[in-house]
């Protein structure tokens, strides 16, 4: 099954259909959409949205990147920005200084970004699942590279949906093969590189890019510690009890 979808010059843009949930249905292609941030240049890929069926996006990137990148999705489509600054572009480089620019700092910042994002970016994901039960049609989760911020929030919707772990998995690693154009994707490092005096190190770079088991067991980890499972965490912090259950498999599934 195709997943990738071509939307102009955005990255990582995949629906999340056809995944089989504990209940013999399937997730909706036609509902379910995540991407990196939404490169949208003209009126004929704003009407591809509409075709794709979708009515919200959930932008999870912070106002900076916001700023710097303005999402243009058109009139129709409802864009409910959840402004999360941990894992945004200015935050790891940020953390990428204070650590060294190596690629094993690269790598144990994301694992402390997943830690942070499940323990203190509660109140976005839960702001997400709140306006899911009370709205209708599709929906696309996106950030800068659709695969930290967007990829906690898509891995806790499916598990919402009761899709098998493994599924859940290899959805998350999708994103790993998302880049077929590395270059410009490192390229929107490029400017903080220069800021130092510095060239691009695509070394240090590859592991924000990449998406990896051990990035999201750190999420699902905490969720364990804070609650006891992931299905008590999903109720105690993000209120998905089994009627918000029925609604959303009702919503996302068939």
């Amino acid at each position: 099954m195709t997943r990738f979808l071509p939307m102009g010059a955005t990255m990582n843009f995949r629906h999340m259909g056809g995944y089989k949930t504990r209940y013999g249905r399937q997730t909706r292609g036609d509902r379910l959409y995540r991407s990196g941030f939404l490169n949208i240049a003209d009126d004929q890929q704003r009407a591809g949205l509409i075709e794709l069926g979708i009515d919200t996006i959930y932008d999870f990137r912070s106002p900076m990147e916001r700023e710097m990148n303005v999402l243009q999705a058109g009139d129709d489509v409802e864009v409910v920005e959840l402004g999360m600054l941990i894992a945004s572009v200015e935050n790891l480089w940020g953390m990428l200084l204070e650590e060294g620019l190596t690629p094993e700092g690269a790598e144990k910042i994301m694992g402390e970004r997943y830690r942070e994002l499940t323990e203190e970016e509660i109140p976005g994901y839960r702001t997400m699942f709140e306006h899911m039960m009370e709205s209708e049609g599709g929906i696309l989760v996106m950030c800068s590279f659709g695969k930290d911020r967007a990829g906690i929030a898509s891995a806790l919707l499916l598990s919402a949906l009761d899709v098998d772990q493994a599924c859940i998995e290899e959805d998350y690693l999708l994103s790993s093969n998302a880049y077929a154009d590395k270059d410009a994707a490192i390229g929107k490092f490029e400017q903080f590189f220069n800021s130092q005096g510095l060239p691009v190190d695509e070394s240090v770079v590859l592991p924000i890019l990449d998406a990896r088991t051990h990035y999201l067991d750190t999420a699902w980890r905490v969720m364990r510690e804070r609650s006891g499972s992931r299905e008590e965490f999903m109720l105690d912090q993000l209120g998905i009890d089994e009627t918000a259950r029925k609604h959303l498999q009702g919503r996302f599934t068939q």
